[in-house]
Parts: structure tokens; C-alpha cells; sequence
């Protein structure tokens, strides 16, 4: 038997020609199976306040010993309808040197246990562009948050913007719960109009109704009859985003929500192009005043791609 060559892992090997234990050889199967990253040479699992399965690895290019990469790998395993997810985040900068790589991913190590500050922001210690200018939606996309479809159902739907009768249609399932994690982002779109919203847990959504000029949080089943909702509901639909590694520290987006609510923020302050619930969710969990709505209805303005 030999030790596992994981870091801060004592654990024996199962045969002595093994440079793993079990368990870090699952963690790598997972790795070179979603991500495609071979060519490893050190990894480190650990703990964070954010989630208990995080860790990182270092490797080299195929071809020879230089140079190393640093991966930020963050999982979560199945729970209810959610299937497991894996995240593995390419960190900007490369290494010469095998040490010089170790360094810095332990540095990232120690920034994502220890932000737990007031206004720490985990995914700004990792993300590959901080200090330059992005695009919104290059940023809320995978690895660093994942969307997830949520599944529909028929049911029969009256109206007066409906045939006349009965009609079946598809609408978002009712438990949303089965989908989606607290402090998501939920969406939910018909043909022509999409409303956003914040999960806040136990079936219920934090968002900034336009109809009702404020903030409120209702149910799943109350946020689905969105604002601006005219009846066309065949191709309605609701996705969630969720993040693998939180852009704010978690108990800052629990009070903003309750003084948003309390406050009744952005009452009769409605504007589609500044203030919509978009940018309302979006500041909430990733602190940025962004909406893809709008910037899309700029760029179709212009004929932009």
C-alpha cells in the first residue's frame, strides 16, 4: 500500500501501483470524462462555505512539461430532479514551473474558504477575465453558472386571449423546488415578453412586478403569471440559472432581499430599459445592473448580431 499523492490526503491506495485513492481517482474519472483534462500532476480536494465538494488541479501541456494550468473544480451531486454538475474553471494565467503553479492554487484555495466577508465575491478571486471588460452573457454561462430547463406539463387554460373554450397548453411544471436552488435566478418567457426572478426557497420567488410597481415575494405559481403576460402561453417556458460558485457572499443576497421587500424597492420606479426585473435579479445575485432583454432589443435596433 502507498499514500494516496493527493494533497492533505493520508489515505492509502487501494494496490501500491496506484498514485490515488478511491475516492480521488473517481474525482479524476469525472474530470478527464466531462472536462477532458489529462496530463495531471497534483490535485487537492477541500471544503468551502460555499460547498463541501471543491478542489483543484494542476496539468500540463500534452506535449510536454510547460506550461501548468490551474483548474478551479467545484461538484454538486443529484438532488431531486437536479442531476449532478460539474464545474471546472480554467484560471487565467499559466506557470512555468510546477511550483510556482502550486502556490497560486493554494492561494485560490485559502481565498475561496476564507471569503466569507461582508462583500466578498468567491467568483471574482477565480474568474479569468476580473480586470478586463466582458459581455454580461459571457460571464452567466457555463462553467461558472449553469442553466437547467425547467420541464412543462399540459394543462387546460381559459381566456379571453385564447380560443374560444378549452385549450391545452404547456406551462412550467408546479414544483419548481425539484429544480431549482435557493438564490437562483428563474425565468420565465412567453412569445414576446420574459420575466426574472430570485428563488428564495419553499416554493416562492423574489421579483419586481411591473404591474403591481414594486417588490414582492409570491409563489411559483403566482411568479408564472408574469407581468405583461397576454394570454399566448403555447410556447411559454422557465429556465434556472444557478451558480457553481456564488458572485456574492450568500447572507449579503438574503438581506438585500428582505430590505428589498420591506421596502417595497423601486416602487412606481418601473423603467423597462433601466430598471426592469432583470436588472433586478441580476444585481441581486450577481451584483450587476444588467439585462439581456434589453441588450438584445439594442443590437436588433441596429441590425447587430
Amino acid at each position: 500500500m502507498t499514500t494516496c499523492k493527493a494533497n492533505s490526503c493520508s489515505t492509502s491506495t487501494d494496490y501500491s501501483w496506484k498514485d490515488y485513492c478511491s475516492y480521488h481517482e473517481k474525482c479524476l474519472d469525472k474530470l478527464k470524462k466531462h472536462h477532458s483534462i489529462s496530463n495531471i500532476r497534483e490535485v487537492e480536494t477541500f471544503e468551502t462555505w460555499f460547498n463541501k465538494n471543491c478542489g483543484y488541479v494542476i496539468n500540463c501541456n500534452s506535449s510536454s512539461s510547460y506550461p501548468y494550468y490551474i483548474w478551479i473544480v467545484v461538484f454538486e451531486p443529484s438532488v431531486k430532479s437536479m442531476s449532478e454538475k460539474l464545474s471546472a474553471i480554467k484560471y487565467k494565467s499559466d506557470h512555468s514551473n510546477l511550483s510556482s503553479a502550486r502556490d497560486k492554487a493554494k492561494y485560490l484555495k485559502n481565498k475561496l474558504q476564507n471569503s466569507n466577508g461582508w462583500y466578498d465575491a468567491p467568483m471574482l478571486d477565480i474568474h479569468p477575465k476580473t480586470n478586463s471588460y466582458e459581455r454580461f452573457d459571457s460571464i452567466i454561462t457555463s462553467p461558472y453558472v449553469i442553466k437547467r430547463d425547467v420541464p412543462q406539463k399540459w394543462e387546460i387554460r381559459y381566456g379571453p386571449f385564447l380560443a374560444p373554450g378549452q385549450l391545452d397548453v404547456k406551462v412550467p411544471v408546479d414544483n419548481i423546488s425539484d429544480y431549482a436552488k435557493v438564490f437562483d435566478v428563474l425565468k420565465v418567457s412567453s412569445v414576446s415578453y420574459e420575466h426574472v426572478g430570485v428563488y428564495v426557497g419553499d416554493g416562492e420567488v423574489c421579483h419586481f412586478s411591473k404591474d403591481r410597481n414594486g417588490t414582492y415575494i409570491d409563489s411559483w405559481e403566482d411568479f408564472k403569471k408574469f407581468d405583461g403576460f397576454d394570454g399566448n402561453i403555447d410556447s411559454s417556458e422557465a429556465v434556472v440559472y444557478h451558480s457553481m460558485i456564488p458572485f456574492k457572499y450568500l447572507r449579503r443576497i438574503a438581506e438585500q432581499i428582505v430590505w428589498a421587500v420591506d421596502n417595497n424597492f423601486w416602487h412606481n420606479n418601473y423603467d423597462l430599459r433601466n430598471r426592469n426585473c432583470e436588472h433586478f435579479a441580476n444585481m441581486l445575485v450577481y451584483g450587476i445592473n444588467y439585462s439581456g432583454q434589453i441588450e438584445q432589443k439594442k443590437k436588433n435596433a441596429y441590425g447587430l448580431s
